[in-house]
Formats: C-alpha cells, structure tokens, sequence
C-alpha cells in the first residue's frame, strides 16, 4: 500500500503557492493508494484551504488531512474549535479528503491515523532561562517589553530577566489568531486522548496489521531542530509534545510517524516506529513516498 507525505503547503503564502502547486502535480502524476496532508495546509481565510485541497482533485486513491494549528486560526467571530470540529472537516469534505482526526481509516490491513496534536511549553529551551509565563502569554521578553498589552510580564518578572533575554523579540502567532475557551495543556490533553481512543481500536482490530500516524505537531523531542539561535529556540516550546509520542507508542501495530510543522526535516526511531518530519518549508516543500 503505497502513501504519500506532505506537510505544511501554507497555501495562502504567497511564496507558497507555487512550489505547493508543483508538489500537488508531482503527486498526481506519482498517484497511490492515500494522500495525507499533514497540517497547515492553509492559514484562516476558508477559501486558500479550499484551493490547496483542490489542487489534488486528480489524485487516484483516497485523500486524507489533518489541520495544523495555522488551520485553527481564527476570522473574525470564529472559534477555534469550532473550525477543529467542525469548519475545517466541512471544507475537506467538498473536497473529498477525510480529516484523520475525526476517524481512522484502514486500506489494505493498515491503519491510518491522525491529529493536529499540540504543545505544553514541555519542549521549551530550558537553559534560555525565560520563565514560563512568557510561554504562556506567546510572547518572548524582548516583545513582551515593546507590546503594551504584555509589559506587564517584563514587571512581574524583571528579577528573572536578564539583558539577553531582552534580544529575543518574537512571539508565537497561536497567541494572536487561536481562540479556544480552554488552556494549551486541555486542548492537547483533549487531542491526545481521541488519538489514544483510534488507536487502541486499530490495535484491536484484527484486520489491522499495521498503523502509521499523522500529526502535526513533534510526537519526539528527536525530532526538534538544534543549534538554532535564540529567537528560533524560544519557539521549540510550541513544536509539540513528549504526551504525544507517549501515545504513539502505545499502540503495539504502530510502526512510523510523520509530522510536519518545524519546517525542519528529521528523521528518527523511538521504541521501534520510525518517525518522519517531512520538512517543507514556505519555498521549498517536500514530500514521502512510503510502501507499508
């Protein structure tokens, strides 16, 4: 059974869109038995993500996605679950791609699997030495002390602040477009425990004799980016999760994992499931082929 692996096509990017339209032709003309797009396909606005999907109208086998977390970025008057549950699903489905996170599907005695997944700060820099509240508020020291609506935080931890701190002025964008009524930690324990749920019941499937997953966000810390400057180590805290990967590995059938998100391509093992980044980045994308 033969897959093919994307990620992070960010159609709405306007130095995205055409090596995205290159790839998507690549993939027609490659073909398969499934297509999976492994998050970020497009950004808030509904009709990029409807054009990126429509870019594989062609493609023979079936067509599969899961959102990242720039699909859950919000319109004026959206919710963020709203979009994960329901928006983003409807959209796919005109398009005839299923959305893993909402239903595994099984071709040819293997499973597939899928989830946005996301982060709890779990895999910040630990020797930045910035206090975890800037991770919860998005938002580093040095953007923290010119953004008004978080000075507040350079007050509250200026003891714990030193000068270098202040050179790192980024913030994470999930801060300004994702709207959810619950923290970082609940959504990600929410997602993990519908994986969990698939899972377990591709495991107990007895026609099931192989499961390869789809997330999102980093399931390993293997897979992190390293020797990266300050600016780029502050964001390792919103790559993904170890919750996620501890998931992963409790399913006996599961044998690789694919993300995407870091725009870092990586590859590595961890308890027997070979684990893929696919790596695109916004001018340059990639793509698996991959035989189970």
């Amino acid at each position: 059974m033969r897959v093919l692996v994307t990620a992070d096509l960010h159609y709405d990017s306007p130095r995205s869109r055409g090596p995205a339209e290159e790839l998507a032709a690549e993939a027609v003309r490659a073909g398969g038995d499934a297509l999976v797009l492994v998050g970020d396909s497009a950004s808030a606005a509904h009709e990029p993500l409807r054009d990126c999907l429509g870019l594989f109208a062609d493609f023979p086998g079936r067509k599969f996605m899961v959102p990242g977390n720039h699909c859950l970025w919000c319109l004026d008057g959206e919710d963020s679950i709203e979009r994960y549950e329901r928006t983003v699903p409807a959209i796919a489905a005109e398009a005839g791609f299923a959305v893993l996170d909402h239903g595994p599907a099984v071709i040819d005695g293997v499973g597939l699997v899928g989830s946005v997944g996301w982060y709890d700060y779990s895999y910040r820099q630990e020797d930045l030495g910035i206090p975890l509240a800037f991770y919860e508020a998005k938002v580093a020291p040095g953007a923290a002390a010119r953004l008004g609506e978080h000075r507040h935080l350079v007050d509250r931890h200026r003891d714990e602040l030193a000068e270098e701190h202040f050179d790192i002025g980024v913030r994470w964008n999930d801060g300004v477009h994702v709207r959810m009524d619950m923290t970082d930690a609940e959504f990600l324990a929410r997602v993990v425990a519908r994986l969990r749920g698939q899972l377990a019941a591709l495991a107990a499937d007895a026609s099931v004799r192989e499961v390869a997953a789809f997330v999102h966000h980093l399931p390993f810390r293997h897979l992190l980016p390293v020797d990266r400057p300050p600016a780029f180590a502050f964001a390792a805290a919103y790559l993904g999760s170890d919750r996620i990967g501890e998931a992963l590995r409790a399913c006996p059938k599961l044998t690789r994992a694919f993300c995407g998100h870091s725009h870092w391509p990586g590859r590595c093992e961890v308890g027997g499931i070979q684990a893929v980044n696919v790596g695109s980045t916004y001018t340059e994308k990639r793509m698996e082929i991959v035989d189970l």
